[in-house]
């Protein structure tokens, strides 16, 4: 009897030892696979959060597509009527340039600016110019007065 225990106590001591290097292999694989399992969900973060943006790209991609396919249709259909209508080319792109003009796209604010302070001297230009036409005018009136007048004295002077 006492030597089955003293087998129980080996036996015991070994699966002791045994259960002490599982353990220990196990802790060593747990600790092996802790910074893969942090890496998988690094990487598991990476990839929606790169989902995400690319969706965000294709919606853009999608609507900037739709935008300008809508500007292409209206510009193509625009160009179509003033074919049929007859318009020159250059009267057309006038018109183009006279549109963009008018909506400001084309022009920033600062250049829009320099253009009104540029419409304003020419509008005071003009002013002047046709204050100095009309004394003109006048000067010439008088002139043409002073002409004939002239020109009837010698008529009744006595030959």
């Amino acid at each position: 009897v006492a030597h089955s225990a003293q087998g129980t106590a080996g036996m015991s001591t070994v699966d002791s030892s045994a259960d002490q290097a599982e353990s220990a292999q196990s802790s060593r694989r747990k600790n092996l696979t802790d910074p893969l399992e942090q890496k998988i969900r690094c990487l598991e973060k990476q990839r929606k959060e790169l989902l995400q943006v690319n969706q965000q790209w294709d919606e853009q991609f999608r609507s900037m597509k739709e935008l300008y396919e809508r500007k292409v249709s209206t510009l193509s259909g625009s160009l179509h009527l003033l074919n049929l209508a007859g318009i020159s080319h250059v009267q057309a792109q006038g018109l183009r340039l006279g549109c963009e003009g008018f909506c400001g796209r084309q022009r920033g604010e600062g250049e829009r600016e320099t253009l009104n302070e540029e419409l304003q001297e020419l509008k005071k230009e003009n002013k002047l110019l046709k204050e100095k036409n009309a004394l003109a005018m006048k000067k010439k009136e008088h002139y043409e007065c002073e002409i004939q007048r002239l020109n009837k004295v010698p008529s009744r002077s006595p030959r």
